[in-house]
């Protein structure tokens, strides 16, 4: 009896012991399929697989423009809006921090006074990205602002901005008028530093546009013009220490790096991939060059369009982009009946609202799980074992089944 009462309680043990066991993986699954993946750890298949861009041998007059790898971009004219080499120009696609251009073109007339001081907050330093280092209680000038956000591409200065004009929502309210004073038709601001949001979007031609407002401002260009600028030192509000200032850079490398280069701005975000707007003006003719979606080398392929296109001595205009008055003039979108698709590559204007970043980053569930578990060891050694012990169980409880019935 004895015997009998063990061998007929170890089936039920085992049995237990199952249960257990896929509860506990069900329970890692789960942790898995919740737990935040790093940022850097998602797969981003179009970086590694798109062929690198390479700078051609010739961009004299008569050579073949530079092709980049990406989404749209186009070369052309500032002043005529005549667009020499283009693809997709009215593509909507993440701008990443291309989109401080049009925070910088909205915002400035907001401060009368650019000595004007606005206390950093926490919020100013927890935003995501690259940052200038503005620390909580300390002061800076409105101006300090504008060159850490458009020189350094700073989305802590950036969002500082954003308070000091009435908040986050106004600041971007008036992003978006501004977007529509200047017929960016193909244009939506979501936050002010061109972090990736579902929603938010331009396009090539919008940038082209907005450059050439932007070239407009007198303040901004000086501002865009700076190369180095010193950042100030201050206080740490919990240690009470002082920290001594430094000098931060001008990061989109046009101005002083480029024959007559004006600037303006570069962006990067791994759902955006590159994007870059780049100005320069050589005996008076100005040309611009805007991109979105790049693979690689993004700055390189902008020189290179500016290069190649001041080269060359009567290019061909595929079409001319509304800029100026009249582009703020133009009410309807579809007025000009312009293809989207100047450069003679493959069209694609479908209207769609929803940025491509937003589909990028939206992954499965299950392709989520995964991903997260690829990239812990740890995890992924859990797993592992606890499906190996839960194969060892079932075979083990099978056995235990069988040699009851055996002795029946």
């Amino acid at each position: 009896m004895r015997f009998t009462r063990s061998t007929a309680s170890s089936p039920r043990a085992l049995a237990l012991s199952v249960l257990g066991i896929v509860a506990a993986l069900l329970v890692l699954a789960a942790q898995l399929v919740h737990s935040p993946a790093p940022a850097q750890a998602v797969p981003q298949p179009a970086e590694s697989t798109a062929p690198a861009y390479v700078s051609p041998d010739d961009l004299g007059d008569g050579a073949k423009a530079p092709k980049p790898t990406g989404t749209s971009w186009l070369v052309g004219d500032l002043d005529s809006g005549e667009l020499h080499v283009a693809k997709n120009v009215e593509k909507r696609h993440a701008p990443a921090s291309t989109i401080k251009l049009l925070t910088a073109l909205a915002l400035v007339d907001e401060f009368d006074d650019k000595k004007k001081k606005v206390t950093a907050e926490f919020e100013d330093m927890e935003v995501d990205g690259t940052k200038v280092g503005l620390m909580q209680t300390n002061k800076y000038s409105i101006d300090l602002l504008f060159h850490a956000m458009l020189m350094s591409s700073a989305n802590d200065a950036a969002n500082a901005l954003g308070r000091a004009a009435g908040g986050q929502d106004k600041a971007v309210k008036l992003m978006n008028e501004k977007a529509a004073e200047l017929g960016l038709s193909n244009t939506q601001a979501k936050n002010t530093s061109g972090l990736d949001a579902k929603g938010q979007y331009t396009s090539a031609e919008d940038l082209m546009k907005l450059a050439w407002a932007v070239c407009e401002d007198d303040y901004l260009m000086k501002v865009i013009g700076t190369e180095t600028y010193k950042f100030p030192g201050g206080k740490n509000p919990q240690t009470k220490e002082k920290f001594k200032g430094y000098e931060i850079q001008n990061h989109t490398k046009i101005v002083g790096q480029v024959d007559g280069g004006l600037g303006l701005k570069n962006g990067f975000t791994r759902a955006a991939k590159g994007s870059y707007v780049a100005v320069a003006e050589r005996d008076g003719h100005r040309v611009v060059a805007t991109m979105l979606g790049i693979d690689n080398n993004s700055r390189q392929v902008a020189t290179d369009l500016l290069e190649w296109d001041f080269a060359q001595k009567d290019p061909k205009s595929l079409q001319t982009v509304p800029v100026g008055v009249q582009a703020t003039a133009e009410a309807d979108p579809t007025a000009t009946g312009s293809s989207s698709d100047a450069g003679g590559a493959e069209s694609d204007s479908s209207g769609e609202t929803a940025p491509e970043e937003s589909e990028e980053s939206e992954e499965s569930m299950t392709s989520q799980t995964v991903g997260v578990a690829l990239d812990n060891p740890l995890a992924l050694g859990l797993l592992a074992g606890g499906i190996v012990l839960f194969i060892i169980t079932v075979v083990l409880w099978l056995r235990v089944r069988a040699r009851m019935r055996g002795r029946r």
